[in-house]
């Protein structure tokens, strides 16, 4: 009785799958399986993983451009390159407001700039010139508001 009920089923089910879509599509099916798995398989067999990997390198390098010989040469020349560093503290030209406003640039470039540079680099340039342009900045601004308060 369940074993009829069954085979029933299953062939109403596959009558009803050839009405909707065809004779032809088990052939299709058929067909389109095949292609999946064996085109997986040319793929898997041609381009193993060392194939691949080596193929990916090439790729890889092959858009890059060649490195260039100066590049290293100057980087080798600026780190034998001793400047002598020459910082002028003097802002507005008072002394009771310049040692607080430096002590503002050094602890703002040790709590904001310096924790995160180190981890990149050792050079002090960048530190240096972050210095510089800060008090720059701070005597076009005092210079300004002295031109101002004058007038």
């Amino acid at each position: 009785q369940a074993s009829l009920s069954i085979w029933g089923w299953g062939s109403l089910g596959i009558v009803l799958f050839l009405i909707t879509f065809g004779p032809f599509v088990i052939f299709y099916l058929t067909f389109y399986i095949l292609c999946f798995v064996g085109g997986g398989l040319v793929v898997t067999l041609l381009f193993g993983k060392t194939n691949s990997e080596k193929y990916l390198e090439q790729c890889e390098h092959s858009f890059l451009p060649p490195t260039s010989t100066g590049v290293p040469k100057c980087l080798e020349e600026m780190k034998r390159e001793a400047r002598t560093i020459k910082i002028d503290r003097r802002l507005t030209g008072a002394n009771i407001i310049d040692e607080p406003l430096q002590q503002v640039i050094q602890f703002s470039l040790r709590d904001y700039v310096q924790y995160w540079y180190y981890t990149l680099s050792d050079d002090e340039s960048f530190l240096l010139e972050i210095r510089q342009t800060l008090q720059n900045a701070l005597i076009q601004f005092a210079t300004r508001c002295w031109g101002y308060s004058s007038e």
